[in-house]
């Protein structure tokens, strides 16, 4: 029977495996798209998805000549441009690991940065797929992987553009990423379909790769986080140094919100002969931005002019998320930005309101081995 309507209950969000073009189930491909794929599947579930859009466009250029009015054709002369977003609530880190983030254990001296498989290349490109079960049906326990009740959409060759968390009072804290691809396609069936990646060379399909998608859970993570719905405000704590130079006493401010954001902005490279970008580098350098809003309460001395004499001060604010569960202390979700800088620091007055303050913070991202700059990620994933 033909759908009236699809709505989030029937829909659920997965992230392939890196590289976009390897295998996407434990015992490689299969001998045929009839045969079906066999072993494990490699794609994971992500988890709390509250949005999730995609579109494409495809860029075409005039072909004019003297005598004709209109075009005599538009020609495609560049790959189209694919895009997905989607935010999803907090639970734990489970959703960072599976789109490529290093997720560091809690208390574990030897850090990496947060991209640094983003950065090297080893988690950076993937596949997405969302999947669509019949109206009325949940997608988590659906276990009809078959042509007629599932719809797939896939992002073949996709790399996060932008990676942003922010909580405030009163909600969950939140990720939003963005994610640009080199190819879309629409699919029926949740299993034995070919994976939605494409040559970066030419375009063409990957005809002998295949994918199955796992039936979707409530919850995906196991161990000491695999419990927690939500993480709530009331569990976030932010550590933010006295600043050098004076301004608010950070230690008694009230803070009220916060956003930590960076873009991978990327350039593709492209060559006579190559259809689509062989490739797409991350531009550098890269900045990750801290912004913290908060009720002044009291005022610590200082002057920014010293600054300008010596302006050797980094910091290294932090964000952590306990465990939802009472008298636990147990930090489930921690950003550090570390060799991090202080931008500004906003003021606003008004009748009626409480004095408040925006502090901006921004480090920019070393590479790989670097442990004293960029964002570091830790908890339980």
């Amino acid at each position: 029977m033909a759908r009236n309507r699809i709505i989030y209950q029937s829909e659920a969000l997965y992230a392939g495996p890196a590289p976009a073009t390897g295998f996407h189930l434990t015992s490689g491909v299969a001998a045929t798209a009839w045969a079906g794929p066999s072993g494990t599947s490699l794609v994971k579930q992500l988890q709390r998805i509250q949005t999730a859009n995609y579109s494409f466009t495809v860029d075409r250029t005039d072909v004019n000549q003297f005598g004709q009015l209109a075009a005599i054709d538009r020609v495609i002369l560049t790959n189209p441009t694919v895009a997905l977003d989607f935010s999803y609530i907090l639970a734990n880190l489970a959703n960072e690991v599976n789109i490529g983030f290093t997720v560091n254990k809690s208390g574990d001296t030897n850090e990496v940065s947060a991209i640094s498989g983003l950065l090297n290349g080893t988690s950076d490109e993937r596949n997405y797929f969302i999947r669509t079960v019949p109206e009325g049906n949940d997608a988590v326990s659906y276990t009809d992987s078959g042509i007629a009740n599932n719809g797939v959409i896939g992002i073949g060759n996709g790399f996060i553009s932008s990676y942003s968390t922010e909580g405030s009072v009163g909600n969950f804290p939140t990720t939003t990423i963005n994610v640009e691809g080199l190819n879309m396609n629409f699919q029926k069936g949740a299993s034995g379909n070919c994976i939605p990646a494409v040559n970066p060379t030419d375009g063409s399909a990957l005809t002998d790769i295949f994918y199955s998608l796992p039936t979707a859970v409530q919850n995906g993570s196991t161990g000491l986080a695999s419990g927690i719905s939500a993480l709530r405000p009331g569990d976030v704590t932010i550590t933010i140094p006295q600043i050098s130079g004076g301004g608010v006493n950070t230690s008694t401010m009230n803070v009220q919100s916060y956003t930590l954001s960076f873009d991978l902005a990327r350039t593709p490279i492209q060559k006579l002969g190559s259809k689509f970008a062989f490739s797409r580098p991350i531009d550098f350098p890269l900045t990750v931005t801290l912004s913290v809003d908060a009720q002044v309460t009291d005022m610590s001395e200082g002057s920014i002019s010293d600054l300008i004499c010596s302006d050797t001060t980094t910091y290294s604010p932090s964000i952590s998320i306990k465990n939802p569960a009472c008298d636990n202390d147990q930090v489930v979700a921690k950003y550090t930005l570390k060799g991090a800088k202080l931008d500004s620091q906003e003021y606003s007055s008004d009748i009626g309101s409480n004095k408040s303050v925006t502090l901006t913070f921004s480090a920019q991202v070393g590479g790989p081995q670097d442990t004293a700059r960029g964002l570091f990620i830790s908890g339980q994933a």
